[in-house]
């Protein structure tokens, strides 16, 4: 009996056991790239780095614009204070501007005409009026005070040194400050215009610290006579 089943069985287990025995099939493979599409990747590629070159260029010619806005921003601001040191000088050197306030007649006793023109001084590069100067300015007061009519302005020098713009702006802030306390003590601020001659009219022509010190310094100029 057993005979016969083997009989029967041996051919499937031979079928069987070639079968387990059969080597694996190889693994798919990744076909290669055609020529069109190695082509369009080149292209693609070449695009990429077009684009790339084209905004640094971009980049290059904006950053290129602005600094030159930048320059030439800076050059009308130049050219524009060099305009205003260049009218104040003119207008210094201008006969006009010596004589005219020598014309307004001040109508004041000499005593008082002289304490009215004293000039007050300041330190280097300060706009500040120190405590020695204020009798001086007391004394101003007093005088305007008593003569409502009389009007005056107020000249801010600067010494030598710096360029002519800062000590324009120098000048008129020493100016400024002077009226500020003229008016903070009661004189009405119509009465008092300021201007600033920078360095352009030094008392002193020397080249010391004494002459320097003289030339830091504001000038008071009767306008308005007080009759």
């Amino acid at each position: 009996m057993m005979a016969k089943l083997w009989r029967a069985a041996g051919p499937v287990l031979v079928l069987l056991a070639a079968a387990c025995s059969k080597p694996p099939a190889p693994a798919p493979t990744t076909p290669a790239p055609t020529a069109a599409q190695t082509e369009a990747a080149r292209v693609a590629a070449d695009s990429a780095a077009a684009r790339a070159a084209s905004a640094r260029r971009d980049s290059v010619a904006a950053q290129a614009r602005a600094d030159s806005l930048a320059r030439a921003d800076s050059l009308v601001r130049a050219n524009r204070e060099r305009t205003r040191a260049d009218s104040v000088r003119l207008q210094v050197q201008s006969p006009s501007a010596d004589t005219a306030p020598q014309m307004a007649a001040s109508g004041l006793p000499v005593a008082d005409s002289t304490a009215l023109a004293d000039p007050i001084h300041f330190d280097y590069d300060k706009s500040e009026v120190g405590t020695a100067d204020q009798p001086r300015l007391d004394r101003k007061l007093a005088i305007l005070a008593a003569h409502p009519r009389l009007e005056i302005r107020i000249a801010g020098n600067c010494d030598e040194r710096g360029s002519d713009e800062y000590n324009l702006a120098l000048g008129e802030r020493r100016a400024a400050a002077a009226k500020r306390y003229l008016v903070a003590h009661g004189l009405a601020a119509a009465r008092v215009e300021i201007v600033s001659y920078g360095k352009e009219r030094p008392l002193d022509p020397g080249h010391t610290e004494d002459a320097w010190a003289r030339n830091r310094r504001d000038d008071f100029v009767v306008t308005k006579g007080a009759n």
